[in-house]
């Protein structure tokens, strides 16, 4: 898309986690600064230097944006500890609180030399909201306060002890922000009632998605030698949210009936090592041999995988109700079947619900009857056409990605940020 010069605006974008940050996190301010570009807006971003990061990927790139200013911060958790042990209320508002002391001087700086026309921070750190605010205040800038997911206290009561500088932040940033943007419903409604004196139009969502750049030549399913069912978790799972007990008994119940053994099926966690109590609790149901804890691998690889699998499991439980991972969004573009074990109020359901190729369930007669039915699916011959394709190919060539899984690219979510910054 090109743009004329002179109608072009510039944003300035606060963002903690940003390549080279190895972090789920770094994809969506990432793709924003990227794709932004192609709407008529010159990116100035504003974060962290490597050293910061407790992982990093040398081979990630950074988007070819007009100006990334990394300041010098500190990960109290890491950098203010005494053999491994650090004070709890050295990590308030978070670990990087100290970033605000270098961030908040260089942006005065960057706003007095790129003149922005609009600000942007985003969560989960709440230190750069707070430089967001203090930016906003200086300036008197329209800011976008990008919130993602609920702030933790809001959703998770073992939060609560150090929330009220965090509070406080997330009161101010309401306050002055022009727009709060997160990436499901439930989580603007949330803030809507927490903030009820705001006018709701102040509250957007912006979802996550996928990007289709890092789906092009990915190996096709044909290269796996494993004729069993493969259900597929990639990533780590906690038991607070995300206990996948009722999978467990679902799998024993289908193990029971005959449908499903060892040498016909197998749930495989990608990146999750399972803890003492699951595995005594698949002992003692008698699927040890089913299931498969594997251990993590690049990104890319990953994405691979899921293509290769007969489907991808998600769980997500009632705590998280208001957040979707943004996972998801990759296990939507892979074209494969997709069980969730979550609550029918949750907005993972909600989401994947129009989607045909998955499936929503909770408790474990609901587990057991869906993982049953795509046990089933795949035995016999697909009836839909893009699931064939999926079948021969893997994952979907771009070219025959259905318009309702398109939607859900990180390119179109810009077009929605982009839109919202016309209206500021």
């Amino acid at each position: 898309m090109a743009t004329d010069v002179s109608t072009r605006k510039t944003i300035l974008m606060i963002a903690l986690d940003f390549p080279p940050c190895q972090s789920a996190g770094v994809q969506r301010t990432y793709k924003f600064a990227q794709y932004l570009q192609d709407f008529g807006w010159d990116v100035v971003v504003l974060t962290v230097k490597a050293s910061v990061y407790q992982q990093t990927d040398a081979a990630a790139g950074c988007p070819d944006v007009l100006h990334i200013e990394r300041c010098a911060a500190l990960d109290a958790a890491r950098d203010l500890s005494w053999r491994g042990k650090y004070l709890g209320f050295s990590c308030v508002p978070d670990r990087w609180w100290s970033w605000a002391l270098t961030a908040i001087p260089a942006g005065k700086r960057l706003i007095k030399q790129y003149q922005p026309d609009v600000i942007w921070s985003t969560y989960p750190v709440s230190t750069a909201h707070y430089i967001g605010y203090r930016l906003q205040r200086f300036s008197g800038l329209p800011w976008i306060a990008d919130y993602r997911d609920p702030l933790q206290c809001r959703y998770d009561a073992s939060a609560r002890r150090y929330s009220g500088i965090a509070k406080w932040i997330e009161q101010q940033t309401i306050r002055y922000c022009q727009t709060a943007v997160f990436t499901t419903e439930n989580a603007a409604r949330l803030y809507h009632r927490l903030y009820s004196d705001e006018p709701l139009s102040k509250f957007a969502v912006i979802e996550n998605g996928f990007d289709e750049a890092n789906f092009r030549g990915l190996p096709v399913r044909a290269s796996r030698n494993d004729s069993r069912f493969i259900l597929l978790h990639s990533g780590a799972l906690y038991g607070q949210g995300r206990d996948p007990s009722e999978l467990y008994h679902a799998m024993a119940l289908l193990h029971q009936q005959g449908l499903i053994d060892e040498h016909n099926f197998a749930l495989h966690f990608r990146g999750f090592e399972g803890t003492a109590e699951q595995h005594a609790l698949l002992q003692q149901l008698g699927i040890t041999a089913l299931v498969h804890f594997l251990p993590g691998v690049p990104y890319l690889e990953s994405l691979a995988e899921m293509g290769q699998a007969d489907a991808l499991l998600l769980i997500q439980g009632p705590l998280f109700n208001n957040q979707i991972p943004s996972k998801l969004y990759d296990y939507i573009r892979t074209g494969r079947p997709v069980l969730a074990v979550t609550p029918d109020k949750g907005s993972t359901y909600q989401t994947l619900q129009p989607l045909a190729h998955c499936h929503c369930a909770n408790g474990v007669q609901a587990v057991a009857a869906a993982l049953r039915q795509q046990v089933t699916a795949q035995r016999q011959a697909p009836e839909n056409p893009a699931q064939a394709v999926a079948d021969s190919q893997g994952i979907l060539p771009a070219e025959q990605v259905p318009a309702d899984i398109a939607a859900y690219s990180r390119y179109e979510r810009t077009r929605q940020l982009a839109q919202l910054l016309a209206e500021l």
